[in-house]
């Protein structure tokens, strides 16, 4: 007979999740953070200039209605995926079409994204 197990020690990955049938469940993560709250969306907006930032390890994101916006590329699932954001931004920068910013936990869509739409 198996032991019931009522919490999930610290060593586990936080991307794995366990049901009761031991079956492994992968779950994928699209940001890291401690904060619980649903994704916030911003206003439409346009690119007016980005860089990425190497002390911060920061994509950062000057828009059309003043806000700097800054997506910490170190707490996305992999590089693979902040370098497809990259691209997609300076796609989307020299079509010079307008799009919005994501925000995961909750956070201001305004100051932060992970990803934009």
């Amino acid at each position: 007979m198996a032991a019931r197990v009522s919490f999930i020690p610290s060593f586990v990955n936080a991307t794995t999740t366990f049901n009761f049938t031991n079956k492994r469940e992968e779950q994928v993560v699209a940001f890291k953070t401690t904060r619980t709250g649903r994704d916030r969306v911003s206003a439409k907006v346009t690119i007016q200039a980005m860089h990425f930032d190497q002390a911060s390890k920061s994509i950062k994101v000057f828009c059309s209605d003043g806000n700097l916006r800054e997506c910490r590329v170190e707490r996305l699932p992999s590089l693979e995926v902040g370098r497809q954001l990259w691209r997609q931004l300076q796609e989307i920068g020299k079509a010079g079409a307008e799009l919005s910013f994501v925000a995961a936990g909750g956070f201001s869509p305004d100051k932060w994204f992970y990803t934009v739409e």
